[in-house]
């Protein structure tokens, strides 16, 4: 099973509907499932909860509910509680980025639990007392406490870039071959000479310039052509050259 899989989110007494369902897109967002709702109020608002949720409604709709936060993590392996406040029974607290590993290691065995409290107040002492592991999300000292649907994406996100399900696109293309560059870079050159841009004798300076730019990036087969295409339509523009055909990309 995927360890993001046994990741479960436990809200505390919401105040707000709109918030939990915006925690449902976050956590759809990560690839998180798993939300339990403890100690429910009473005049909760289930609709803004649907409302909010918007594409992630299917999460609500399977989220559960149960009256405490021991009954929300009982077969939780670690329990990570979420404070802004600092104190005796919070200076062990730590980054999500630096509990992530921890947590999801301990995921591969069994659930592991991350909580959040009331929007006023967050967690008391004695929903602390519940927690393994403390996380305190970095943030100014103007204003430390973040929306719950906020905290709930950073530390979910720590999670997701951990357990590496994120790939990045792959590149748009091979690298161009050094006889391409060298044909790029001759067009260019005596582009810029025909516009005057740059003078005979500053011509190798400025090229050599014009190099270091484009190299500090990759710098595919169809950047090049591109790149040629331009300078084409430029020569052309300066009467130079006949209408220029399509660069082929």
């Amino acid at each position: 099973m995927n360890r993001l899989d046994h990741i479960r989110i436990v809200l505390v007494s919401p105040l707000y509907g709109g918030n939990v369902g915006s925690v449902c897109r976050a956590m759809m967002n990560m690839g998180l499932k798993d939300l339990v709702i403890a100690a429910p109020r009473d005049d909760f608002n289930a609709f803004d909860a649907v409302k909010w949720s918007y594409r992630a409604r299917d999460l609500w709709d399977h989220h559960r509910a149960v009256p405490s936060l021991a009954e929300a993590v009982a077969d939780c392996r670690l329990v990570a509680g979420t404070t802004a406040r600092t104190g005796l029974y919070r200076q062990h607290s730590r980054t999500p980025r630096e509990w992530a590993p921890d947590l999801l290691a301990a995921a591969a065995d069994g659930p592991v639990a991350l909580v959040f409290g009331p929007e006023d107040n967050g967690l008391s002492n004695d929903n602390i007392a519940c927690c393994t592991h403390l996380i305190r999300i970095p943030s100014s000292d103007a204003y430390a406490s973040l929306n719950v649907s906020h905290a709930v994406m950073v530390c979910a996100y720590e999670l997701y870039v951990a357990a590496g399900e994120y790939s990045p696109p792959p590149a748009e293309g091979p690298e161009a071959p050094a006889a391409l560059r060298e044909r790029m870079f001759a067009m260019w050159r005596d582009t810029l000479l025909t516009i005057g841009f740059m003078e005979p004798p500053k011509a190798d300076h400025m090229m050599l310039a014009l190099r270091r730019i484009l190299a500090r990036g990759k710098l595919t087969e169809i950047d090049s052509r591109i790149m040629m295409g331009i300078a084409r339509q430029m020569q052309w523009y300066a009467g130079t050259h006949e209408p220029p055909g399509r660069e082929e990309v």
